[in-house]
């Protein structure tokens, strides 16, 4: 009885805490597995509604993962036929206890190639309830190198891509970071996949010392000699999600959301 006890309690913590023991997504909140939270027009509503996605980074040093809901529903304020849902990529956690099935494989690596396909599935799956006319997303840091391989790797699934802060080629940015390259997918590996029309858009902070500039320019300019209509924008700011970084990623999902 006194290990069961003692079991429970450390069960409960977990919940309490958002750790491991969080509580798994389900229902209306959750798609392939992951849980999001969706702002805007309602599933079955009849709308042919554009479905925008925020995707969050690494948040490497712990805790939730859902800053990028307040984006979510800014976005979705004030735009009609718009639902605005913010993903949380697998093994990751909200504030409310929600949790993504899936490991975030210690908060390293984590947009490996089963990662990247929960996400491309969970965004079908929210294209279909939706019955969303068109896909535009929007990622931060690790989130955008996971947006950057779907986008490529399932073609068509996502109509404007926005990367921000995006370690856009593995390589590069692990021998930055003093780190080997893991399990991650390289998005730049994938841009032979998306197809002609897409408009993409990079952009990073100059003072950026993680993902640095230079990584979003240099697959800027991959993107552009395949002929897509792509961009690259150096704004004020390190590598958090916030300040002219937000504002000039936001309205470059908006120029797409339509």
């Amino acid at each position: 009885m006194k290990r069961v006890g003692i079991t429970l309690l450390a069960a409960l913590a977990g919940v309490l805490s958002g750790g491991a023991g969080a509580l798994a997504c389900e229902g209306d909140k959750c798609a392939n597995g992951l849980a999001y939270e969706a702002f805007g027009a309602a599933p079955g509503s009849g709308a042919r509604p554009v479905l925008a996605v925020f995707v969050h980074g690494d948040v490497s040093a712990g805790g939730p993962a859902d800053y990028m809901y307040n984006y979510a529903r800014q976005f979705a304020a004030g735009r009609k036929d718009v639902v605005a849902v913010a993903l949380l990529r697998p093994g990751y956690y909200d504030r409310t206890g929600h949790r993504s099935a899936g490991s975030d494989n210690g908060r390293r690596d984590t947009f490996h190639s089963g990662n990247n396909s929960a996400v491309a599935g969970a965004i079908r799956e929210l294209k279909q309830r939706y019955g969303a006319r068109s896909v535009v997303a929007l990622g931060h840091s690790g989130g955008a190198g996971t947006l950057g391989v779907v986008a490529g790797n399932s073609p068509g699934l996502i109509n404007g891509l926005v990367l921000v802060s995006c370690p856009c080629d593995v390589a590069a940015w692990s021998a930055s970071r003093g780190r080997r390259p893991g399990a991650a997918q390289s998005p730049g590996d994938y841009l032979s996949g998306i197809p002609g029309g897409t408009p993409i858009v990079a952009v990073t902070g100059q003072s950026d010392d993680n993902t640095r500039p230079e990584l979003a320019a240099d697959y800027i300019a991959k993107a552009q000699a395949r002929g897509l209509p792509a961009k690259v924008q150096i704004v004020g700011g390190g590598h958090g999600f916030g300040g002219a970084l937000a504002g000039t990623s936001m309205s470059a999902l908006g120029a797409m959301a339509r």
